[in-house]
């Protein structure tokens, strides 16, 4: 068996928060004290290193010399590996992996492959859900609905997004909630993970302080809510360490 829970973060398409949602992961795992490794494939500029120089390694996804760089490091050790997907990665990757038989041995419960597959406030973003259909059940997966930026679209049209999404059940589903735009935005120009930011370490780029009080609330309550979602569906549980199964 895999040692190494393996957690794939993408969507076809672009523009729907796959970089964010990745360092949330990242920062709950850390917090819930699990080692984390990370791919960012966004080759060669590296979106997610920017956050995390310290864990993130660079790969071009599409390459099979990384390809089996990833797959095969996930034996020896039981650090989370997280692969941050840029876009237009996923079902590519989710082909190969079925190709090399890692799905196949997920299935048999010989390795551990989780799917996060973000969902945009768009109706092209939904329809990937079809194309993904034949692989759902060979891995953990996971539905979640980023309303960091668009809050209101999965309300306002919640008849269509069923349609793709089926019932909502709070097991299969992740909502990131909305997130002040202003916060965001003071994150970002740090360059710091989000708990980073909240707990007031100092940036690694130029930044003017005294950081906000207002503004380091609203990433710590947002992170707070986040987790919980990713505590409701499961993902604690699924990337525990050996000893903590027993």
């Amino acid at each position: 068996m895999l040692a190494s829970p393996l957690v794939l973060v993408g969507a076809d398409k672009g523009g729907v928060g796959k970089t964010t949602v990745t360092r949330l992961l990242i920062d709950f795992l850390r917090m819930s004290n699990r080692a984390v490794r990370a791919y960012d494939t966004q080759a060669p500029t590296g979106a997610l290193k920017r956050f995390y120089p310290d864990i993130a390694q660079i790969i071009d996804i599409r390459d099979v010399r990384h390809q089996a760089r990833l797959v095969e490091s996930l034996t020896g050790h039981t650090a989370v590996t997280i692969v941050d997907l840029k876009a237009g990665q996923l079902m590519r990757t989710l082909r190969f992996m079925e190709d090399v038989g890692l799905l196949d041995a997920a299935e048999h419960g010989e390795a551990r492959v989780m799917v996060l597959h973000l969902i945009g406030a768009s109706v092209a973003s939904l329809s990937e859900l079809e194309e993904v259909g034949p692989y759902k059940n060979k891995c953990e997966y996971r539905v979640v609905k980023n309303c960091v930026n668009a809050s209101n679209f999965f309300r306002e049209n919640a008849g269509f997004s069923e349609r793709y999404l089926g019932a909502a059940d709070a097991s299969r589903e992740i909502i990131v909630p909305r997130l002040d735009p202003l916060a965001y935005e003071a994150v970002e120009l740090t360059g710091l993970p989000f708990s980073s930011f909240v707990f007031d370490e100092p940036a690694r780029a130029a930044e003017t302080r005294p950081r906000s009080f207002v503004l380091r609330g609203y990433v710590r309550t947002w992170l707070e809510r986040s987790w919980t979602n990713f505590e409701a569906a499961g993902l604690r549980s699924y990337v525990a360490s050996p000893s903590e199964q027993i």
